[in-house]
């Protein structure tokens, strides 16, 4: 194999895992140097209970391996204890109780073990300038995650309580502070995909922590694809909430090469609510000139200045996602709708359908709880539909859904992409009667 080129031994490796790679290195002086760059697999993943703060920047200050990293997630996700112990012995309740004892046990001593080893180390924003000497050093780093809402732990019972609102610790001064050493870290890297999934909005609202994502205006230039979902304080006051969607909205704009946009809001203090959130207000008449793919979820908007964002997209824009899951347990109802306080949903479709508007447009999906028009008033709209894809755009198993009390929105789907008459709205229930 020494005689072989170089294509063609890293498309051996390109099929070996860890194991079979390090193995196959032994065999010549040529296949390890040839294998070195594949030592490491490309993702990087972080969680508190590991010194991989240390662990990362032991990489990107290797000369061979700093250039396998290609993408980073932060898990800063913490266990709710109380709860979590609740819902883990009720979850397992089924089961004999000395099989469910043991079983809960062992999860809980695995659990403290590895929070003690947290507590010897030292806070992640204490060592921010670590982190920025590793992405000053990453040249390949593209893509980065920081999540607070999956499952840190190798444990199952853990993993399972995990998926419920209510087992997730937040702690936001804390997120802050972590959130403002990772973006300090960002403007030395290009990164072509950011996801945040619990980002608190008031981060945005006071000047010295904006600063940190002002800094950051050449890096998010790169971004195509950007995913965040907002957490909305319990109270945030007139002045405090225009500052956050001020500095919102020019963090927004520093992003004009974005092909996908995913925006979403999280009000843990009350799941059931949306965030009032007009487009205006936040973009002004700023346009993504490439921006194929949206998602909006758990937000309330006018109809006037929904249309008017969508319209201004519609050159380009090929797939629609309007609400999700939000925040809604497993195997509950979707809980990430979008609302409309003016105007209507058949009146804003009614207006979009046919290809005139929206001509590139090839899916468009419906998720939750949609509301629009006056409480007080017969016409008011209210449906509740379930998931038919992911956010993929792969099909969603039948078992997921619930017909008795959602719909579907494949026929308003194909009502915006040809036209014809607007498709009346039934559960399945309503139907047969």
């Amino acid at each position: 194999m020494d005689f072989f080129p170089v294509e063609l031994l890293r498309l051996v490796f390109d099929y070996c895992d860890g194991a079979t790679t390090r193995t196959l290195r032994l065999v010549s002086s040529r296949l390890a140097d040839v294998g070195y760059e594949y030592l490491l697999p490309p993702h990087f993943a972080a969680v508190e209970w590991k010194d991989d703060v240390k662990r990362l920047h032991s990489i990107a200050t290797h000369e061979r391996l700093r250039g396998s990293i290609r993408s980073v997630t932060f898990n800063f996700s913490k266990v709710d204890e109380y709860n979590a112990r609740h819902t883990s012995f009720f979850q397992h309740w089924p089961q004999e109780p000395e099989e469910r004892s043991v079983l809960l046990q062992d999860a809980w001593i695995k659990y403290y073990e590895l929070e003690e080893r947290s507590r010897n180390l030292p806070p992640f924003h204490a060592r921010s300038a670590m982190v920025e000497d590793s992405f000053k050093r990453l040249h390949n780093l593209r893509e980065l995650e920081i999540t607070y809402t999956k499952c840190p732990y190798d444990i199952e019972v853990l993993r399972e309580v995990f998926l419920k609102r209510i087992c997730r610790k937040r702690d936001r001064a804390q997120a802050c502070k972590n959130m403002n050493a990772i973006v300090s870290a960002v403007r030395h890297v290009r990164l072509s995909s950011l996801t945040i999934d619990q980002l608190p909005l008031e981060i945005f609202k006071l000047a010295d922590e904006r600063r940190h994502w002002f800094d950051c205006a050449r890096s998010f230039a790169s971004l195509s694809k950007l995913d965040l979902v907002l957490d909305s304080p319990n109270s945030l006051f007139p002045a405090a909430r225009a500052r956050a969607i001020n500095g919102l909205g020019h963090v927004l704009q520093f992003s004009p090469n974005l092909t996908h946009l995913s925006l979403g809001v999280h009000t843990y203090h009350a799941p059931m609510e949306k965030f009032n959130l007009s487009f205006h207000e936040l973009l002004g008449d700023f346009t993504y000139e490439k921006l194929t793919d949206l998602k909006l979820e758990g937000i309330s908007c006018g109809e006037e200045d929904l249309r008017a964002f969508l319209v201004r997209h519609g050159r380009t824009l090929e797939r629609l996602r309007l609400g999700g899951r939000g925040l809604a347990n497993p195997y509950d109802i979707s809980i990430g709708g979008v609302h409309l306080h003016e105007g209507t949903f058949r009146s804003l479709f009614a207006s979009l359908q046919g290809g005139a508007k929206l001509p590139k447009l090839q899916r468009f999906h419906l998720e939750g709880d949609m509301e629009a028009g006056d409480f007080m008033t017969s016409s008011r709209e209210m449906y509740k539909f379930h998931a038919v894809s992911d956010d993929n755009w792969a099909d969603v198993p039948k078992t997921r859904r619930n017909p008795r009390r959602t719909i579907d929105c494949l026929a308003l789907e194909r009502y915006l992409l040809h036209g014809g008459a607007y498709p009346k709205l039934v559960t399945t229930v309503e139907a047969s009667e």
